[in-house]
């Protein structure tokens, strides 16, 4: 099971931050989920493109592995106190990207944390097959949204897969990301 999930969690988190998200060094994101497949995969491009990393997980035990693996400031993602902890950290400011697994008004309010001309990068499919609505609001600072599915881009890009792949690949032969370790497939 975690063999196959490994290319995958790469692909979907390659995809959503460079290729989308065109994450630049010296730029925050914002990963909820963190201690899962995608969100350790996530963590390794964000800092391999010197990128600050937040990340939230559920549990004390998820958010102290975070720490250890080098996120720079981790939080609580079962309560809406990380959206207080963000803006503390950033100053007020927020953070130029947001890879949301969050549903509802998690979800919200991680897209008010996004920055002018910042990009909000959609894993969550809870919202989407409820048909939920959001304020237009946010998107007057410029912001972008991305809705990603790594299923649609295997089926429906297989060029662009190929290449993402390619580079994962050449990521691992050099030494700059590693396998996950197995415990983080419960994706919590």
């Amino acid at each position: 099971m975690a063999a196959a999930t490994l290319p995958v969690a790469f692909l979907t988190a390659y995809y959503a931050i460079v290729e989308l998200g065109r994450i630049q060094a010296g730029e925050t994101i914002l990963i909820h989920g963190g201690s899962g497949g995608v969100g350790l995969a996530a963590l390794q491009v964000a800092k391999l493109k010197g990128a600050k990393v937040i990340a939230t997980a559920g549990s004390a035990e998820k958010r102290r592995f975070l720490t250890m693996l080098g996120a720079d400031h981790v939080f609580d993602s079962r309560s809406l106190g990380f959206v207080e902890d963000v803006r503390s950290v950033t100053g007020g400011e927020g953070v130029d990207l947001v890879l949301n697994s969050l549903f509802a008004e998690a979800m919200e309010q991680s897209l008010s944390l996004v920055k002018p001309f910042g990009r909000f990068l959609e894993l969550g499919k809870r919202d989407y097959y409820a048909d939920s609505k959001i304020g237009l609001r946010p998107f007057r600072r410029n912001v972008s949204y991305f809705g990603i599915d790594a299923d649609q881009l295997l089926v429906n890009a297989p060029d662009l897969t190929r290449r993402i792949f390619m580079q994962i690949g050449a990521l691992f032969e050099e030494g700059n990301v590693t396998p996950l370790p197995y415990r983080a497939f419960d994706y919590g």
